[in-house]
């Protein structure tokens, strides 16, 4: 720091760190003001049925899973650890719920055990990536794979497992003031999430091992240990998610969360977390950034547009988040 700059902070009305000027100049505010624009571009496309309460709870219906695994793998990146295998955890968690179900096991005993699972698989990557180092992306891309192959062989030939139970499907299906329900407690979980990170010491201790596990470890904070629960949570996000989706569908199929891990990590990226360097992000950004690629694509939707422009404008979004992020200098935690 240079004295011009050093001064400059001590002149009456210079305020650069004014928690004003910082919420609107962060990354949070910049997903916000695009998601602004995406229901300004919806209302005047569209018109009021864009904010309508049954198009909002369809959009709602489809969020609920992206949103749960977002908030709780939000964690895994703040740590500076990528999982990739998110999207074949919910598939698998999908296939061993409805299996349990199908053969008898009741629905709470059903729901502990593949949460159970899920938390083995959270600790395998966390045996391979924190006691031996081995890298992230490569680690827990053989997870997925691994994961997406037993998904399939448990679905059998016929490719899926029916496991309706109409108790909860009308749990999972519950409307409240005109929208899903577990939509309003995903919302709520965000919200959790985002005091977590932002006001307790877990939030710092979390974004400081993302942002400099050595200086970290200085500091007394056992990086290891927080690592390793940060990819507990982000498998439990997995298992919630793969649940909810049987719920949702009465059944569980092999294609069960592909391709998911790609959809949630390109709608936090846009809300202003990032893949190559911890410690950056807010799940309060990461819901948003989920909440304007789905209004994206429920304005083409609604307007006949081919769904393939969404990956088009998703593309572009990434792009502008990410000069967007270099022109801020980043947000590395301090």
């Amino acid at each position: 720091m240079t004295d011009t700059t050093a001064a400059s902070r001590t002149l009456p009305g210079h305020l650069p760190h004014h928690p004003l000027r910082a919420a609107l100049t962060g990354s949070v505010a910049s997903i916000a003001f695009t998601f602004i624009a995406v229901i300004a571009v919806g209302l005047i496309w569209i018109g009021p049925k864009f904010v309508s309460f049954g198009n909002v709870s369809i959009i709602g219906s489809f969020l609920i899973v992206p949103l749960i695994v977002g908030a709780f793998s939000g964690f895994a990146l703040l740590a500076g650890v990528v999982d990739l295998s998110i999207g074949s955890i919910v598939g698998i968690s999908a296939a061993i719920f409805a299996w349990l179900i199908t053969h008898g096991w009741g629905l709470w005993p059903a729901a502990g055990a593949t949460l159970s699972i899920c938390l083995v698989i959270g600790g395998l990557n966390a045996l391979a990536i924190v006691r031996f180092g081995a890298d992230p992306i490569a680690a827990t891309l053989g997870m997925l794979t691994a994961l997406r192959g037993i998904t399939w062989v448990l679905c059998g030939n016929q490719r899926m497992i029916p496991a309706f139970d109409i108790d909860f499907f009308t749990l999972i299906n519950q409307q409240l003031f005109g929208l899903p329900l577990f939509f309003l407690l995903a919302i709520v979980l965000t919200l959790i999430a985002a005091v977590v990170v932002t006001k307790t010491r877990v939030g710092r201790h979390v974004q400081a091992v993302g942002g400099d596990d050595r200086a970290a470890a200085r500091a007394g904070i056992s990086v290891r240990g927080v690592r390793t629960a940060a990819l507990l949570l982000s498998a439990v996000g997995g298992g919630l998610g793969g649940m909810i989706y049987v719920g949702q569908l009465g059944s569980a199929a092999g294609a069960t969360g592909l391709g998911l891990e790609f959809q949630v990590y390109a709608a936090l990226m846009i809300g202003g977390y990032s893949i190559l360097r911890g410690g950056v992000g807010n799940p309060v950004g990461g819901a948003l950034g989920l909440l304007a690629v789905a209004g994206v694509a429920n304005i083409l939707d609604l307007g006949r547009i081919s769904p393939y422009y969404v990956n088009i404008i998703v593309g572009l979004l990434l792009l502008a988040a990410v000069l967007l992020d270099r022109l801020r200098g980043g947000d590395a935690y301090e």
